[in-house]
């Protein structure tokens, strides 16, 4: 596939041609974690389903605290730790399928097929890796939440102290900014682990490497803003989805946890796939507009599309002339580092066939004369 820069029309139009012509591997590569996933639910729901029970009734009539017993799901540490161990196995097999189909783009991008052993292949290979970005975004997320819950914390206790007659409207508003600053960390965590996840992958980094160039890559002017929309289009998406699944939980399927639990697996399998083609074409786009990836003379000298045909120079071929074309249109959006190389890259060929006058000019001061 073309890489080149994408709008985000552009990256949902190609997500959702990979995961149509793909379907079968796509969904094959996110169902085959899922699955042990699905089994450790539906124990953990017929084991503890009394006591989930017990403590929602509770929940919504809280009233009852004075007169019956507080559930153990509470004051357990053997449920707690159930629970726990379950949230977080889900939450690494859900990275490795992630991981998986990452792998599975970057195959199509080359032309070769996303088949399943190639893909987890790709994905164990680094499995220390993605272990290590997942339990940095839980403990970011967990970081996330006692910050915005100790801000809130202090604001209501200030405020009960000094000004009791504003306390119903401060809260209110604690709460809101409690609510925002937690939905802004998680999909800021969102974005930048699945592509850290994607790079680890693709790039065959290490987690600090990974980390510290989608870091790099994310956090700036040109393309947090950006970031977020993707992570919050995905969220959306996701959010809607599984809303179906939780509906039909509530209106009957609560009583049957396995099929429940099916009917949410099935869910996940068709959506994550798609959602997770979704953030590694987002992946390759950052690359494309930080890193120049389409801009590499290493790689093949293909024309973009829409580029003009241009012919062949004294010092220049027609594919040379279109790939130095591109890069001066966007050299401005690329980062520093990668400037330098990309363009030590486009004139090193030609500095060896032009005047002794243009050799001694800079990189680019000889990719704009040529």
């Amino acid at each position: 596939m073309e890489l080149r820069p994408l709008d985000f029309g552009g990256i949902f139009e190609r997500a959702i041609a990979l995961y149509i012509r793909n379907f079968a591997a796509f969904v094959g590569l996110v169902v085959a974690p899922l699955a042990p996933v699905a089994v450790v639910q539906c124990f953990t729901l017929v084991i503890e389903q009394p006591r989930l029970d017990a403590t929602m009734e509770l929940l919504q009539h809280p009233e009852r605290f004075r007169t019956e017993q507080v559930p153990t799901l509470f004051t357990s540490p053997a449920t707690v730790a159930v629970l726990i161990a379950a949230a977080l196995f889900g939450y690494y097999m859900l990275a490795f399928a992630v991981a998986a189909v990452g792998a599975g783009v970057a195959n199509r991008y080359d032309g070769r097929p996303a088949t399943f052993r190639a893909s987890y292949a790709a994905a164990l290979r680094r499995w220390p890796a993605i272990v290590t970005i997942v339990g940095a975004a839980i403990l970011a997320l967990i970081g996330a939440y006692v910050a915005a819950i100790a801000v809130v914390a202090i604001l209501v206790a200030i405020t009960a102290t000094l000004a009791a007659s504003l306390f119903s409207a401060v809260t209110v508003v604690a709460v809101g900014f409690m609510i925002v600053a937690i939905a802004f960390a998680l999909l800021v965590i969102l974005v930048t682990g699945a592509c850290a996840v994607d790079a680890v992958v693709i790039e065959d980094c290490h987690a600090a490497a990974a980390l510290r160039r989608t870091l790099a890559r994310l956090l700036n002017r040109r393309e947090f803003g950006r970031a977020l929309l993707c992570a919050l289009a995905v969220a959306v998406i996701a959010s809607l989805c599984f809303a179906v699944v939780d509906s039909a939980a509530y209106v009957g399927l609560s009583r049957w946890p396995a099929a429940y639990i099916a009917l949410d697996t099935l869910a996940r399998g068709l959506v994550v796939p798609f959602l997770a083609a979704v953030l590694a074409i987002y992946y390759f786009d950052v690359r494309v507009r930080h890193d120049g990836l389409d801009l590499d003379a290493a790689a093949p000298l293909v024309a973009a599309a829409g580029d003009p045909v241009y012919a062949p120079t004294a010092y220049l071929s027609g594919e040379e002339r279109a790939l130095i074309k591109r890069f001066l249109e966007r050299r401005e959006s690329l980062s520093p580092a990668r400037r330098r190389t990309i363009a030590a890259q486009l004139a090193t060929p030609p500095r060896t066939r032009v005047p002794e006058e243009l050799r001694a000019l800079d990189d680019e001061s000889l990719l704009e004369r040529l």
